[in-house]
């Protein structure tokens, strides 16, 4: 049945090579978990077919017309400055409330186990990350997959366990958070859960700057710290730190913990190109270089509130839901363009 799956998606060629090669290789290994069930390990053999569904399901998606290639473009623009391996980026669409986005992915010990039952040894690594389909053509609503990005490379490359191992979690004060009433083992939990989404956001707000910062106002407003998730505000807080060039022990914290697992520091990823003329004129704006691929989403957001602010034509005609559509596919027109002209170059 599994196979099956697998035979049905590779009938639909990927945008991405590197995608059909990965199909390739997880059907090799499917196929060999078949033939040789009865001598692999039953633990084993569920951990692994557990996986390849959950692989299944978003390398489904991605062949699907209706994922935006252009918004999974920037995240793999964005994550070739971190991966050591070769990270390959897969969406799916789900029917989620609007503010529903997440990571899943597939663990380091399936690509270990395959090697080791298979003999397959893969050479890129899956990103998949789900979201609404309600934003499938609404880029600037997709910003926060730049945050779930960071999750991705937070437990890919170790960076929050990194900085649990400089700095325990009861020595680095959280707002909001009296640890002299918590146990230890709750205390490590909400450390390292709040570490991961201020990690995520860092990563989110070096890319998109404000145009995430802003989803985040929005989408998450007024939102109580808990034990999983601190408080919106504490977050924006962190975020305008972040942007203004100030410090905080807990970014000075993240960037040695980067350091020290030799990587490149956070940093400002992004320049927001002027977008005003293109937009006014309904064209869409010829992205420069890779700062203003990502800079593309705070200029497009920046644009659509000052029009909203401040009518002026051709989107006083159109109305404010026509214009926030108009201005989307106008950031989406201007990546793909980008995205034909990088493809170009290379042939």
């Amino acid at each position: 049945m599994l196979a099956n799956q697998l035979a049905r998606i590779a009938e639909t060629p990927y945008f991405s090579h590197e995608l059909n090669v990965y199909l390739k290789q997880i059907t090799a290994v499917t196929e060999n978990i078949t033939s040789n069930f009865s001598k692999i390990p039953p633990n084993v053999a569920d951990f692994m077919t557990d996986q390849i569904w959950t692989a299944s399901k978003f390398l489904s998606g991605s062949t699907s017309k209706k994922i935006p290639y252009e918004i999974a473009h920037c995240l793999k623009v964005a994550l070739e400055n971190w991966a050591h391996k070769k990270a390959l980026i897969t969406t799916a669409l789900t029917q989620d409330k609007a503010y529903s986005f997440y990571f899943q992915g597939v663990l380091q010990d399936f690509y270990i186990l395959a090697k080791a039952y298979s003999g397959v040894e893969f050479e890129s690594e899956l990103v998949q990350i789900a979201f609404p389909k309600l934003y499938q053509h609404r880029p600037l609503l997709s910003v926060a997959l730049y945050h779930e990005l960071g999750h991705f490379l937070d437990r890919h490359q170790g960076i929050v366990n990194q900085s649990l191992l400089l700095v325990h979690s009861d020595k680095l004060p959280l707002p909001k958070i009296d640890f002299s009433v918590l146990s230890p083992d709750l205390t490590n939990f909400i450390v390292t859960s709040h570490r991961q989404e201020y990690f995520a956001d860092l990563f989110a707000a070096s890319y998109a700057g404000n145009a995430y910062r802003d989803f985040l106002a929005e989408f998450a407003a007024n939102n109580q710290v808990c034990q999983t998730h601190p408080a919106t505000e504490d977050r924006l807080c962190l975020i305008d730190t972040f942007l203004s060039g100030s410090q905080s022990e807990i970014i000075d914290l993240f960037q040695l913990s980067l350091s020290s697992l030799g990587l490149q520091k956070l940093e400002i990823a992004f320049s927001v190109p002027d977008v005003f003329d293109s937009f006014t004129n309904a064209r869409p704006y010829a992205i420069q270089n890779e700062a203003e691929l990502h800079g593309i989403f705070e200029a497009g957001a920046s644009y659509l509130k000052y029009v909203k602010a401040n009518p002026i034509t051709p989107w006083i005609e159109a109305g404010e839901s026509n214009t926030e559509r108009a201005i989307n596919d106008l950031v989406e027109k201007s990546i793909r363009n980008r995205m034909v002209m990088e493809k170009w170059k290379t042939l």
